[in-house]
C-alpha cells in the first residue's frame, strides 16, 4: 500500500500484510517526522476491487491475503478495472479490406522461372521430344573429341626423340653407303669374270656389302615415325621405342660381328696375331661405342625417371 508523510508528503509503498490493525509507526527519513501508517479498508465498490496479483508489476503475495492497492507499483486496482471496462465496452472498428481489382482483358504475364527451372523444363522437352520441329529428320553428328591442352614437351622426350631421329639419318646414310659399295663390289665382280679372274659370289658379296644396308635402311625409315609419334606424347610409342632400340641395338652387334667373321676370311694365311688382336678389338670398339645409345634409351624407358614423364603420355 502507498503511504505519505503528513508533513513533507514523503510518498513510498510498503506491504500492507505488514501492517497490523492497529497501524504501524512510521518515521519520515526525509524530516524525521513521527506519524502512523493505518491500513485502508476499501469501501463500497472499491471493497470488491482487490486482487493478489498485480497486473502491472507481477507482484504476488502468494497467501489469502489481497489488497485494493498494489504494494510495490502503487496501481489502484478499482482504476484499473475501470479501464479494462471501458476498453471491452468500446465500439469495435471493423477492418474494411479494399475492393478486388477488376480484370482486366490484358494476358497475365508468365511467372518468372530460375536458371535451375528453365533446365529442368528444357530437359523434360528433349526429354518427350516435344523440342523437335515436326517432320524434320534430325541428323546426330559425331561427338568431337575435346581437344588436348598443349603441354610444354619434358627434356627427356625430346632428347629420346630427336638422339632417335638423329640415329636414323646415320643408319640411313649407313644404309646408301653400303648399296652403293655393293654396287661398286658387283662392277668389280663382273668384270673380274670377264677377265677370267677368281671373282666374289652374287651371294657373298650380297651377304658382306648389302643384307645389313639394306636392313639398316629400313630400320631408318621406321625409327622417325616412332620418334616422332614419342614427341606426341602417345601412349604406345613408349613400348615400341623400347623394343626398337633394342632391335638397332641387336643390328648394330650382328653387323659388326659379321664385319669381324669377313675380316678374319680376308686374312692371308702368314697373317701375324697382331693383325687379328686389332682387327678383333677395332671391331668390337665400335660395336660397343654404336650400340650404347640405343642400350641406354631402352634402360632409360623402363627406369623409374620415366615413369613420372609416362603419366603424362595417353
Amino acid at each position: 500500500m502507498r503511504i505519505e508523510c503528513p508533513e513533507c508528503k514523503l510518498s513510498g509503498n510498503i506491504d500492507d500484510s505488514t501492517v497490523p490493525a492497529t497501524g504501524l509507526a512510521m518515521i519520515c527519513p526525509r524530516c524525521k517526522k513521527h506519524f502512523t501508517a493505518e491500513k485502508v479498508v476499501a469501501q463500497g465498490a472499491n471493497a470488491a476491487a482487490m486482487i493478489d496479483t498485480c497486473p502491472k508489476c507481477q507482484y504476488a503475495t502468494f497467501t489469502e491475503e489481497k489488497f485494493a492497492i498494489c504494494p510495490k507499483c502503487g496501481l489502484v486496482v478499482a482504476d484499473y478495472h475501470r479501464a479494462l471496462l471501458a476498453s471491452r465496452s468500446a465500439p469495435k472498428t471493423r477492418t474494411v479490406s479494399p475492393p478486388q481489382r477488376q480484370m482486366t482483358d490484358q494476358p497475365i504475364p508468365p511467372p518468372r522461372l530460375t536458371a535451375e527451372e528453365l533446365l529442368k523444363e528444357e530437359n523434360a522437352r528433349k526429354k518427350y521430344g516435344f523440342d523437335k520441329v515436326p517432320g524434320v529428320v534430325e541428323v546426330v553428328e559425331a561427338p568431337v573429341a575435346a581437344a588436348r591442352p598443349s603441354v610444354e614437351l619434358p627434356l627427356p622426350v625430346l632428347a629420346a626423340g630427336w638422339g632417335t631421329i638423329v640415329a636414323s639419318v646415320f643408319l640411313i646414310v649407313f644404309g646408301v653407303n653400303g648399296v652403293m659399295e655393293y654396287m661398286a663390289k658387283m662392277k668389280e665382280a663382273k668384270a673380274a669374270i670377264e677377265a677370267f679372274e677368281a671373282a666374289q659370289s652374287d651371294l657373298s658379296i650380297f651377304m658382306q656389302f648389302l643384307l645389313f644396308p639394306a636392313v639398316s635402311i629400313v630400320f631408318s625409315l621406321v625409327l622417325p615415325v616412332v620418334a616422332i609419334q614419342f614427341m606426341r606424347m602417345r601412349k604406345w610409342t613408349v613400348t615400341a621405342l623400347y623394343r626398337a632400340a633394342w632391335a638397332t641395338a641387336a643390328l648394330i652387334a650382328v653387323m659388326k660381328l659379321s664385319d669381324l667373321i669377313f675380316h678374319f676370311k680376308r686374312a692371308a694365311s702368314d697373317s701375324s696375331f697382331s693383325y687379328y688382336a686389332l682387327g678383333t678389338f677395332s671391331e668390337m670398339m665400335m660395336m660397343v661405342l654404336l650400340i650404347a645409345p640405343f642400350i641406354v634409351l631402352a634402360e632409360f624407358l623402363h627406369s623409374e625417371h620415366f615413369e613420372k614423364t609416362e603419366k603424362l603420355f595417353f
